[in-house]
C-alpha cells in the first residue's frame, strides 16, 4: 500500500490542497479539457470528456503533467500492460505530495492486489463464504427490510434521498455481514464507511481541508473497527478488509443511484424492471456501460514506455476516462435494458475490481431488483444533486424519490 502521508500540519496541508486546486483551475482557464473534468463544476462532464477524445487517442495535459485517454484501444492496452501499475516503484501514488490526506485504502500495486485478493475470495479467511447466489439472497433480504422501513416516507408527499437512506445503508449492511462486524460496532463501522466516501475523488481532486481531515479520520476509525475483529491481528487482513469495504461501498451506492436515475428517466424501462426484477442484472451491466460509478481510472508508468505512439516516461501518470471509453465502443447507444450483453470497460478491467467487483454487482443487483418489485410506482421527486469535487465517482449529494401505490400511468410512447 502507499506510504502514509508524512505532512500533518493542517496549515501546510491546506496550502498544498489550495495550490493543487488553483493549478487545476488555471489549467481549465487555459482550455485544458482534463482540468475541466477535474474541476467537476457541471452536472455532466461528458462534453469535456469528448473534447479530450478530439485531441487524439492520448492527450497530454501539459499543465497537469498527465496523459489522458478516451480511447477503448488505448485503455485496454494500458490496463493490460505490465509497464503500468497502481503505484510507483517506491510504493507511492503519483501526485501524493500535491494531494495530502487523500486516503490510502485503495493504494496498491498489482502484486499487493493479488495478495489481498487471496484473502477475500469466496470462502476465504475474510468473507462469510457465501456463494454468489446466497450472497444475492442475503443482500435482497436486507434490501427488503430497508424498503419496508422507507415505505411510509416514500408514499408520503415528501421525498426520500434514495442513495443516503437506501443504497449506502444496504451496502454497509452487506459488507458488515460479509466481514463479520458485530452489532455493537455496526454504527461506528457504518459512520466510518460513509466518511470514506471521498477516497476515490481525493486521489485526483483536492478536497476542502475539513473534508480531507474528516476523510483521514474516518479511514483511521474504519481501520480501528477492523482491528477488533477476529482477523484483526493480521495487518494484511486488516488492509484487505479496509480496501474491500472502501472499494465496494461508495461505488455500489453510486451505481445504484445511476441505474435508478437512468431507469426513471425512461419510465417504460423502469416498468419493465418492476414487472421482471430479474432484469436487475441487465440494469447493472447497462449502467456500468452508460454511467459507470468510477469514471476515472489512473495508472503510473513503472518505466519509460510508449502508448499510441507517444512516449510516457517512468513515473508519468495516465488517466482513463471510463465513461468516454464506453461511448467510444460500437454499441455506444442510449440506456437500454434489452441490449445484448456486452462487457463494458471500467470496473471489470480495474486492478481492484477483481477484488471488489463480485460484491459491487451482487449488492447493486439485489438493490435494484428489490426496489423495482416493491415500488413499481417510484418516481423522481426533485433534481438529483451531485457532490462537488467528485470527478471520479460523480457521486450523489442527493437523489430524491417518492412513490405512488401501484405502477404509475405511463404515456404510450414511454420507453
Amino acid at each position: 500500500m502507499s506510504l502514509a502521508p508524512t505532512v500533518i500540519d493542517p496549515a501546510v496541508v491546506g496550502r498544498r490542497l489550495q495550490l493543487t486546486r488553483a493549478a487545476q483551475w488555471f489549467a481549465g482557464a487555459q482550455d485544458d479539457p482534463y482540468a475541466l473534468v477535474l474541476r467537476a463544476e457541471t452536472a455532466d462532464p461528458a462534453p469535456y470528456e469528448e473534447r479530450v477524445r478530439a485531441r487524439g487517442p492520448l492527450f497530454h495535459s501539459e499543465l497537469l503533467d498527465t496523459w489522458v485517454t478516451a480511447s477503448r484501444a488505448v485503455a485496454d492496452e494500458v490496463i493490460a500492460a505490465p509497464a503500468f501499475d497502481g503505484l510507483t516503484t517506491d510504493g507511492r501514488r503519483p501526485g501524493e505530495r500535491q494531494l495530502p490526506l487523500s486516503g490510502t485504502a485503495l493504494d496498491a500495486d498489482r502484486a499487493t492486489w493479488e495478495r489481498l485478493g487471496a484473502l477475500t475470495v469466496e470462502g476465504g479467511p475474510l468473507l462469510s463464504g457465501q456463494h454468489r447466489t446466497a450472497l444475492g439472497e442475503s443482500a435482497g433480504a436486507h434490501a427488503r427490510t430497508l424498503l419496508d422501513g422507507l415505505a411510509d416516507s416514500l408514499y408520503a408527499d415528501g421525498a426520500v434521498d434514495l442513495v443516503d437512506t437506501y443504497a449506502r445503508r444496504l451496502v454497509a449492511r452487506v459488507i458488515r455481514e460479509q466481514l463479520g462486524v458485530p452489532e455493537p460496532l455496526a454504527n461506528v463501522f457504518d459512520d466510518a464507511l460513509t466518511g470514506c466516501r471521498s477516497t476515490f475523488d481525493s486521489a485526483l481532486c483536492p478536497q476542502l481541508l475539513p473534508d480531507a481531515v474528516a476523510g483521514a479520520r474516518a479511514e483511521a476509525e474504519l481501520t480501528a473497527v477492523l482491528r477488533k475483529l477476529p482477523t484483526g491481528r493480521d495487518p494484511e487482513a486488516v488492509t484487505a478488509a479496509s480496501a474491500l469495504a472502501v472499494g465496494t461501498a461508495e461505488p455500489t451506492a453510486t451505481l445504484v443511484g445511476n441505474a435508478v436515475q437512468a431507469l426513471l428517466e425512461r419510465p417504460g424501462q423502469w416498468a419493465a424492471l418492476a414487472q421482471d426484477p430479474g432484469l436487475a442484472a441487465a440494469a447493472v451491466t447497462e449502467t456500468l456501460r452508460a454511467a459507470p460509478p468510477v469514471r476515472l481510472e489512473w495508472r503510473v508508468a513503472r518505466k519509460d514506455t510508449e502508448v499510441a505512439g507517444e512516449p510516457v516516461p517512468a513515473g508519468g501518470r495516465l488517466v482513463i476516462l471510463v465513461a468516454a471509453v464506453n461511448r467510444d465502443a460500437a454499441d455506444a447507444a442510449p440506456f437500454d435494458l434489452s441490449r445484448p450483453e456486452s462487457a463494458p470497460f471500467g470496473l471489470p478491467g480495474d486492478l481492484y475490481f477483481r477484488f471488489c467487483g463480485p460484491l459491487v454487482t451482487a449488492v447493486a443487483e439485489a438493490a435494484l431488483g428489490a426496489l423495482g418489485e416493491r415500488f413499481p410506482g417510484l418516481y423522481t421527486a426533485g433534481p438529483a444533486v451531485r457532490r462537488r469535487r467528485s470527478p471520479v465517482l460523480h457521486g450523489y449529494a442527493r437523489l430524491p424519490v417518492a412513490a405512488t401505490r401501484g405502477a404509475r400511468a405511463l404515456p404510450t410512447a414511454a420507453v
